[in-house]
């Protein structure tokens, strides 16, 4: 099982400091050298909760292009960006960039947005997301995959090439965030790798199963084996006496002794997930350093 660090962007998993770009680096590199497979950043651009003080985030494909600069092994994925927040195309180009800046490293992670204030925040109309999100998504896929697209829908055109020597073939894989029926259709249909965001989940096994089974039916429904989709989760970790939290909200710690955490990540395997992004706390370097016996016990 391949662990990635899911960089967070409240300042409790810094110790108390805002989530800087010194933080953030550091925090990547010293997972590079503990061995985690990947590092990954939040897609958000601004999140506003009904207690606590709104978070206005820095833009992911900036950080991302930084740390792809500035890291040699490490694999580098947004989780996930918002179709609707950038023009799909622009966002093609920015994946493909730095998928060349990285040296082929780059997991490009998309959605189609939830959160109503950051629409609000942006002035982006938050309604028919799903529809937005098929639209973006074949021309997302069609620029990386193919090199080119024309493509008129409802809410978007699109015709152009993308004339960059990409350094894989067809482009940086491509992760669909989904856990409704139609979102998960389109996953089946378009996408390399899935996701399931699991850091609120009490029953974290249960949880997963009945997700899987609905990619499954999806897959199904789409003509597509199964097997050929990857299945990636994210989850809550505390370390060091640490409580994880999204804004206000408190996550659910997935484990409480590196011996359960091992069990369970092994557990969350059998059910096919080969890929966890863990929200960590405190994402500093003795956080990420207490970590190692488990990512060298997976591996």
């Amino acid at each position: 099982m391949k662990i990635g660090l899911y960089l967070p962007h409240y300042t409790e998993a810094w110790d108390g400091d805002d989530p800087r770009w010194g933080n953030m680096l550091q925090a990547v590199r010293v997972s590079e050298q503990v061995g985690f497979a990947s590092a990954w950043v939040i897609g958000h651009h601004y999140l506003r909760f009904e207690r606590g003080r709104p978070w206005s985030l820095w833009d992911p494909w900036s950080v991302l292009a930084g740390l792809a600069a500035a890291t040699e092994r490490i694999a580098l994925g947004s989780l996930v960006s918002c179709t609707t927040h950038t023009n799909p195309a622009l966002l093609a180009r920015a994946a493909a960039t730095v998928e060349e800046i990285s040296g082929g490293r780059l997991i490009l992670g998309i959605g189609g947005g939830y959160f109503g204030a950051e629409f609000e925040a942006l002035g982006i109309p938050a309604g028919q997301r799903v529809d937005r999100f098929e639209e973006a998504v074949q021309v997302i896929t069609a620029l990386l995959r193919q090199g080119m697209v024309d493509f008129e829908g409802r809410f978007y055109r699109a015709a152009l090439e993308l004339d960059l020597a990409q350094c894989r073939p067809g482009g940086p894989p491509i992760l669909i965030g989904a856990s409704q029926p139609r979102m998960l259709g389109l996953a089946a249909r378009y996408a390399d790798l899935w996701n399931a965001w699991l850091p609120f989940s009490t029953d974290l096994i249960g949880d997963l199963r009945v997700l899987r089974r609905d990619l499954d039916r999806a897959c199904a429904r789409e003509g597509r084996d199964p097997a050929t989709l990857r299945r990636t989760a994210t989850v809550a970790v505390g370390v060091l006496g640490r409580t994880v939290r999204y804004g206000p909200h408190e996550m659910v710690n997935m484990a409480t002794s590196r011996s359960e955490m091992i069990d369970r990540l092994r557990e969350m395997e059998t059910e096919g997930i080969e890929h966890v992004q863990l929200c960590l706390a405190p994402a500093t370097p003795q956080g990420i350093e207490a970590l190692a016996p488990v990512v060298e016990a997976l591996a």
